[in-house]
Formats: C-alpha cells, sequence, structure tokens
C-alpha cells in the first residue's frame, strides 16, 4: 500500500493532514483488454482506418503489504521500483518482462518513517528525499552504490519560521548535471550548491499537491507550472532564462497532470483525457493515446507519474481506489483508430456521476469495439437554464431520438414513464433479479403500477442522525422542528449557513411532506410552512441572505458555501462536537465520509440513526425506447448495475448491488490504515479513522432499512427559491412570497 503524507486546508481555516495507503498485486503482464483475443471488425466493404494504442498492465512485484513508495526511470531507460515494508526499503528493476530485486536498496541504513521521493540527478546519482518525524523536517540525501548516503542541504531544510514550524516543503526537487540542486517550493523554485549556496530562482504557480508531477528536470531544462500553462527554463544561468511557455491542454487541472520529456525537447503529458504530445516551441496538442478509451479517464484512478518507454510505449503509475497499478500502452495497428460502435449516455450532470463515469471507462475496455459517449446536459447547453434545457431533451425523446442510456436525476422520469420514453427494465434485470442482487428499497419503490421497473439508481446516499436524543426525534416534520427550535433553551438544530442553503437542506428533507407523491405537485399550504421552519431555524443559528467579510471575516466564504452535493446536509460532526448544534445529519454517500463523524458520535456515546428511513437515489438509469443501441444499452445498465462496478467508493454514494454492499462491510475491504486528524489556531483537534468492520456493517443495515427515496424536483426547488428570496432579506411577506412560489410551480405543472 502506497503511504502518503498531505496537508489540505479545510474551508473552516483547519488543517487537515491525511495519511493514507493502497494495495498490492502479484506478477506477469496481462493484454490490454478483458475479453482478450476479441478484435473489433470492421463491417464488410467499409474502409476503417486502422491502429490505436491498447492498455495492458505490468503487475507489480513484492510481498503481501509491501508498500510502494516511488518509481522512477533510471539512466537505462528501465523502471525502477521502491518499496516499503516492517521498515525495510526494498528496489526493485523492470526489464524486459519481469521484475528483479537489487541486492542493495541505496536506503540502508536510513530511518525514514514515511513516504520517499527517489529522484535520478542529471549528475548520474540518485537522491532521496523525504520528511522526518521530527516536525516534519525534509532531508535530502545523495544514495551511492558503495559508500553511505550524505545528507545535503542539512542546514537550509533545518530553518525554522517564528513559531517554530519548517520553512522549507519541498514538492519536486531535481539536480542538474553541474549538481546544483533544484527545490520547488510552492510558488518559487530554487537552485543551491551542493552547500547550500544559492545560484537563483525563478516564479512558478503554487499547487496544493505533496508531490509536483506536472514538473520535470532535464539537464538544465526545467519545467513547472504557470498560471495559464506550462513553464520552461532554462536554469544552467544564474539568472534562469525563461524559454517558453505552453497553454494547458485541459486548463488548470494540468497542474496536477504528470509529465515526462521526449527526445526532441517536447514533452508528454497524461491527464484523464489521455497521454498528449507537445514539440518544442509548439502550440498545439496532439492526442496520442484517447484517455477515454481506457483507464486513465476513470473516476478513481490518480494519475501519479507517466514514463516513455524505447518502442512509441508509455508507462503510466496509476492509484485507482487506493491500489497502485502500472499501466502500459502500446500501438496496436490491427484494431480499428476508432471503435465501431458508440453508445451515448445522457445526464444533466454527468459531471458528478462517477459511478456512471467509471462504469463507462471499464465498459470500454471490456468492449474495445464501443466507445461510450457522455453528453452532460449542463456543459452542452452552456448558459441555457436547467428548464429550457429539459425542454428542448423532452422535444427530442418524444420525437423517438435522444440518447441510448438516460441518466434522469433531475429529469422528468414520470412524465418519460407515461409518454412511454422508457425501456421496462424488467427483462434488462432479470438475471441481477433472480439472483437477488438489488434489495426491495431499491426496487420497491420504483416499480410501476403495471409492475414494469422504468428506472433504478445506480448509488444511494443514506441520510443519518446522530446527537441529543430530543433533538433528534423533532426532525421527523416540520411541525415538530418549528416546536423544538422555538424553545430558547435548545441548541440550533442547523448549522449556521446562508438562508438559500438552508431551505435548501430543509426541502430536500422534508419533500415528502411538501410535494404530493402522486401528482408531483405543492401540497396546499406547504410552501408557507417550508418558509416558516427555514426561518425558525435560521433565527436560531443566525443564518443570513448572505455572509460578508467585513463582519466574518475570513469565515464568511465556508458559511456561504453549500458543503454536500445535491443540496443535502452533512459534513456537521465539528460544528455538534463543538457544541454548536444539538443534532447533526450525515448523507453517506461513501465511507470515506464517515471518519470524523464516527469519532465524533464515539466521543458523545451516541450511534448513528437512519433518518426517517430515507435515502437519495443518485445516478438513476434508464434507457431510451427508441435509441438505436437497445442491446448496448441493456448490457451497460447491467454493468454499472453489477457488483465489479459497484465495489468502487467514489464518495457518490453507497453500492446499490448486495453483493458489492456485503464486500464493503467485510473485513477484507476498505483501508484500515487511513486517519484523518483536523485542527484548529484555537487548540480545536479531532481524528478519524476509516470505520471498522462493525461500523460499516451498521451502517448498512441502516441503508437496508431506508426504503423512503427522496424524490426531489429540482426545477421546482429552483422556482421555490427564486420567487422567495425576498422574504429572507425583508422586502417579501411570508404569504406573498409562498403565493409567488406556487403562482410560478401551477406554470410549470402545466405545462
Amino acid at each position: 500500500m502506497k503511504k502518503r503524507w498531505m496537508c489540505a486546508l479545510l474551508a473552516a481555516g483547519m488543517l487537515a493532514n491525511v495519511l493514507s495507503g493502497c494495495g498490492q498485486s502479484s506478477f506477469t503482464e496481462t493484454q490490454g483488454t478483458t475479453d482478450a483475443g476479441t478484435k473489433p471488425q470492421a463491417q464488410e466493404g467499409d474502409s476503417v482506418p486502422m491502429g490505436r494504442y491498447v492498455e495492458g498492465e505490468i503487475e507489480l512485484p513484492g510481498e503481501s503489504r509491501e508498500d510502494i513508495c516511488d518509481i522512477i526511470q533510471n539512466e537505462n531507460g528501465s523502471l525502477e521500483l521502491y518499496t516499503k515494508k516492517d521498515n525495510e526499503i526494498r528496489r526493485y528493476t523492470f526489464e524486459g518482462q519481469e521484475w528483479k530485486r537489487e541486492e542493495k536498496s541505496l536506503m540502508e541504513g536510513l530511518e525514514v518513517p514515511y513516504n520517499f521521493h527517489i529522484i535520478v540527478g542529471g549528475d548520474g546519482s540518485r537522491y532521496a528525499l523525504y520528511p522526518l518525524s521530527n516536525g516534519y523536517r525534509f532531508c535530502l540525501m545523495k544514495l551511492s552504490e558503495d559508500g553511505e548516503p550524505q545528507e545535503l542541504l542539512e542546514e537550509l531544510l533545518s530553518e525554522k519560521r517564528d513559531n517554530g514550524s519548517y520553512k522549507h516543503y519541498p514538492d519536486f526537487a531535481g539536480v542538474t548535471p553541474e549538481g546544483n540542486i533544484l527545490l520547488s517550493l510552492r510558488d518559487m523554485t530554487r537552485v543551491y550548491t551542493p552547500e547550500g549556496e544559492p545560484v537563483m530562482e525563478v516564479p512558478q504557480t503554487s499547487c496544493s499537491s505533496d508531490w509536483k508531477n506536472a514538473s520535470y528536470l532535464k539537464g538544465n531544462e526545467y519545467l513547472t507550472i504557470g498560471e495559464n500553462g506550462y513553464i520552461r527554463y532554462d536554469v544552467s544561468e544564474t539568472k534562469g532564462q525563461l524559454m517558453e511557455e505552453i497553454a494547458y491542454q485541459q486548463g488548470n487541472s494540468d497542474q496536477y497532470a504528470a509529465v515526462a520529456p521526449d527526445k526532441d525537447g517536447g514533452f508528454f503529458m497524461a491527464n484523464p483525457k489521455g497521454i498528449h504530445h507537445i514539440g518544442q516551441g509548439g502550440s498545439i496538442w496532439e492526442t496520442v493515446v484517447d484517455g477515454e478509451l481506457n483507464s486513465l479517464s476513470q473516476p478513481s484512478a490518480y494519475i501519479t507519474k507517466l514514463f516513455v518507454g524505447s518502442e512509441d510505449d508509455f508507462y503510466v503509475w496509476i492509484n485507482s481506489a487506493g491500489t497502485d497499478m502500472i499501466k502500459h500502452y502500446t500501438y496496436d495497428p490491427e484494431i480499428p483508430s476508432v471503435p465501431g460502435k458508440t453508445l451515448t449516455v445522457y445526464g444533466l450532470d454527468l459531471g458528478s456521476a462517477e459511478t456512471v463515469r467509471q462504469a463507462a471507462s471499464m465498459f470500454q475496455l471490456a468492449h474495445p469495439d464501443v466507445r461510450v459517449e457522455l453528453i452532460d446536459g449542463q456543459t452542452e447547453a452552456g448558459s441555457t437554464t436547467v428548464s429550457d434545457t429539459i425542454r428542448a431533451l423532452n422535444t427530442e425523446l418524444l420525437s423517438g431520438n435522444g440518447a441510448d442510456v438516460l441518466v434522469l436525476d433531475g429529469l422528468p422520469a414520470d412524465a418519460y414513464m407515461e409518454k412511454g420514453v422508457l425501456l421496462d427494465l424488467r427483462e434488462t434485470l432479470k438475471p441481477m433479479l433472480e439472483a437477488n442482487e438489488f434489495g426491495e428499497n431499491i426496487t420497491g419503490p420504483f416499480t410501476a403500477a403495471d409492475g414494469g421497473i422504468y428506472r433504478i439508481p445506480a448509488r444511494m446516499t443514506l441520510m443519518t442522525v446522530y446527537g441529543d436524543p430530543e433533538a433528534l426525534a423533532s426532525l421527523k416534520t416540520m411541525e415538530d422542528v418549528r416546536s423544538y427550535q422555538s424553545d430558547p433553551s435548545h441548541l440550533p438544530l442547523r448549522p449556521r449557513t446562508t438562508y438559500e442553503n438552508l431551505l435548501r437542506h430543509v426541502f430536500m428533507l422534508y419533500s415528502r411532506e411538501i410535494v404530493d407523491g402522486e401528482s408531483g405537485m405543492l401540497r396546499p399550504g406547504k410552501v408557507a410552512e417550508l418558509l416558516e421552519t427555514v426561518k425558525v431555524l435560521g433565527e436560531a443559528n443566525d443564518s443570513r441572505a448572505s455572509f460578508d467579510e467585513s463582519d466574518e471575516g475570513e469565515i464568511h466564504f465556508y458559511y456561504n458555501t453549500s458543503m454536500k452535493s445535491q443540496g443535502l446536509p452533512g459534513d456537521e460532526s465539528i460544528e455538534l462536537q463543538r457544541g454548536d448544534i444539538c443534532a447533526a445529519i450525515e448523507s453517506v454517500d461513501g465511507m470515506y465520509s464517515l471518519m470524523l463523524p464516527l469519532a465524533v458520535a464515539d466521543q458523545l456515546g451516541c450511534e448513528m440513526e437512519g433518518y426517517n428511513a430515507s435515502y437519495m437515489p443518485s445516478q438513476m438509469l434508464g434507457i431510451n425506447r427508441s435509441g438505436g443501441q437497445i442491446g448496448l444499452a441493456e448490457e451497460f445498465v447491467r454493468f454499472v448495475l453489477g457488483d465489479q462496478v459497484q465495489d468502487s467508493d467514489l464518495m457518490d454514494g453507497l453500492p446499490v448491488n448486495k453483493k458489492a454492499a456485503a464486500h464493503w462491510a467485510s473485513e477484507d475491504w476498505g483501508n484500515p490504515e487511513l486517519s484523518i486528524a483536523v485542527s484548529g489556531g484555537d487548540g480545536y483537534s479531532l481524528a478519524g479513522t476509516f470505520p471498522t468492520a462493525e461500523q460499516r456493517r451498521h451502517i448498512f443495515a441502516l441503508a437496508e432499512a431506508a426504503d423512503q427515496p427522496i424524490l426531489a424536483d429540482r426545477v421546482l426547488l429552483d422556482i421555490i427559491m427564486a420567487e422567495t428570496k425576498g422574504f429572507f432579506d425583508g422586502t417579501l411577506s411570508l404569504e406573498q412570497a409562498a403565493q409567488n412560489a406556487e403562482s410560478k410551480a401551477n406554470l410549470y405543472f402545466a405545462e
């Protein structure tokens, strides 16, 4: 498992230090696709361009729980892998088709408490950079095949600030052919002699990565990141000459990509879209490997490093859901350049549909003749409103067109069922239904009056509560909430935030009380009750229409931000522990989000309970009956819902597949070494660990009992929020605000 050390600034101004790890695999090379031997065939008579890169995997050496710390490409072009187990560091080299363990790691005798980075210097030597346990001071060692490691820049790296913390936290390092040492220090890179004398410094943009993979030093040519693109410097002169600036291929997210130099002064870059190349002095990126057709595009894949092979091939070190892998990309001239079939998947917000995106990538690997085209409605629509986007989609679907698979979140699924747009999925899911792979709480609420299943969620977000028992009992209805919160002796039920966020939260939590489940229309008088409830809660916790920096300081942005997706409340453990609120609601969308809430619940001696047996279904899948790829669409839906895809924790919801849920709750799943700690300048601290198997089993017992899906109409919520803003800033009465919202909603329902 791979140890990580990182520092992240939390929204409330707290420092989170996360240590995590990841798993290992065994020993052989695999072929590029899971259905090896089946190559896509061109249609008879077609002239199809041939040749593209395919993905294979170089399986990793080592024993169980041997942690991968770094992988480099040595002076011979071979991969060199460093691991750590029980404080013993091992070195392996990849030659041909197998790994060979070297007799020496070159780090014998060194005490390395955490992760480390190996640097191949331009002078032919290897160096190791790592933090020590005494206050996180960094140590730079020159390694030797024959002698003892030699520490460099000790005095420089020991410098402290007035508050006692160390000054220098390098996020990249290199050594020039002359032996000068280059240290990237957030927004500046400095070059020193081996004795610690400064040579030059060059500006760059700071990023939050522990190690800046978007940099390299080749000879005296240094590539780093700027505000709008990569910056290339010549660091052979004392001033550091700017050679060129190269615009990012995918925007500022490329600051976290992995780069590697080519042989001719250009470089390659790997991001989720693929492996790309730009020549020296060039301005146009060429995509060499299409990431949409392989693992690079998977949401679970973190691209760590890119290496260029000797035969126009590439190696990419990725960490996928906690497991380290080396993907190998080789050119195959015998398969079509572009897959012959296309399956289209449409959703309003596929950018946050991690499970669907993960499945699309995995499905393409299993079907190299298929491209899964993800169509994000909001991205395609640009500045068009959600309601206008939905109207345009409705017109397309009702005319017999549209995507093959629909992700129905935010779309009028009931209307699509009535109009016969959606395929009955009973036959599609028959093998899975007969195998009892879904609970009744997943299929039951989405079984229509005719017995058909026209939609099914790919994920569920479980609603849980914990805190003061009397406060928890008051969360049942809006009336109970107002009654409890009207008592001035009670702490606030909800954390401080904007009225807009609070309105969104209350609407989501009590949507079944506000909206008639059969007609989808507003229940009489419920908008006014919603507004009253929000006002009572907001007055108790000092919510406002918006928070200004002038009277709130830097924390104003925290109050103005909705911390959870889909408008759900969550991330309330710290407020509960501090005594700011009396009850916390946690939207459980994965195990990682539970570390701090479970720690607080344990400290307070309480246990998480289900909130009104509620859950938020997400990534709701349906098949367009008029689609051109019905068979492929059915296979894709089964694939998304299968345990292979469902087994990954992508922090977008819990699995709906019972096999995957059982695995999540088992002893051998997850990352028991993962921990998180937060602290504040006022001395506050809180630490949590990855949920135990017992805690996970409790969560899944609550999930199985949750049979009340929250099906909130996104357009209706937007109408209510837009028409009632004046009530919270004092420009509208309660009656007028409620009437405005109801009138606008009636127009929407009449469409």
